[in-house]
């Protein structure tokens, strides 16, 4: 883990899907950033206020970004990146199930390719403020709706069949 290694195949991924994982519900997430802050190994996930999955961090220590192998769990993806976590138990929808976690982080969506586990170290708001772009502005801030940006230290990266 510590010379990123599996970053390349992450970051290939991550625009085509990737799970964010919060107390057993997984979130589809699409974007984040990856590299070292305060001299520590970092993954930062960005969550709309109005995401369940919001709820959830607020409360939460940790999360676990788990990454499907390339070309893989489309129809997952899309479910969880479709429905909210308030009125469905997505696993159960899906009839997948978790794997535990290995670090001390959140479990992991069980078959995808890579989990990274993160504690998390802090949370800012990311609003329209500040944003030079105005196109960036209108297409993900014109509805009143910012994120959370929440900086996790990776406490491990690791596949199942390791």
């Amino acid at each position: 883990m510590k010379n990123f290694e599996w970053l390349p195949e992450t970051v290939r991924q991550l625009p085509r899907g990737a799970f964010l994982m919060v107390k057993g519900n997984p979130m589809t997430i699409g974007w984040g950033q990856f590299g070292v802050l305060w001299g520590r190994p970092t993954a930062t996930v960005y969550v709309r206020h109005s995401r369940h999955t919001h709820s959830l961090l607020e409360d939460a220590d940790t999360f676990t970004i788990s990454v499907p192998a390339e070309g893989t769990m489309k129809a997952a993806l899309a479910f969880c990146g479709t429905r909210s976590g308030r009125d469905f138990d997505k696993m159960k929808e899906l009839g997948e199930s978790l794997v535990p976690a290995r670090f001390g982080a959140q479990d992991g969506f069980k078959g995808c390719a890579r989990h990274i586990e993160c504690r998390i170290l802090h949370r800012s708001e990311l609003d329209e403020h500040g944003i030079e772009d105005a196109a960036l502005v209108d297409r993900y801030y014109a509805n009143g709706d910012p994120h959370t940006a929440y900086v996790g230290e990776i406490l491990g990266v690791w596949s199942e069949d390791e």
